[in-house]
């Protein structure tokens, strides 16, 4: 049974691929804009991993949204 938590984070890993890629973003793209390794972004995008408040801030600016944007769950 998945948790809460999990959910949270699926949903959460979902908004930032959704806008990464209407944006017109690679994982690689974005990846090497801040100096992150892809296995950690595809583990945030896929909710497996809890980033931090300082990560979501550089994802959102290298995407051109703002971090609250990635929590608009539907």
């Amino acid at each position: 049974m998945i948790t809460v938590e999990e959910k949270y984070l699926k949903s959460l890993g979902k908004n930032i691929s959704r806008m990464r890629r209407l944006n017109n973003f690679s994982q690689l793209d974005i990846c090497a804009i801040i100096s992150m390794e892809k296995s950690n972004l595809s583990s945030i995008e896929n909710g497996r991993q809890n980033p931090t408040t300082l990560t979501l801030k550089k994802i959102a600016d290298a995407i051109g949204v703002e971090v609250k944007d990635f929590f608009n769950f539907d």
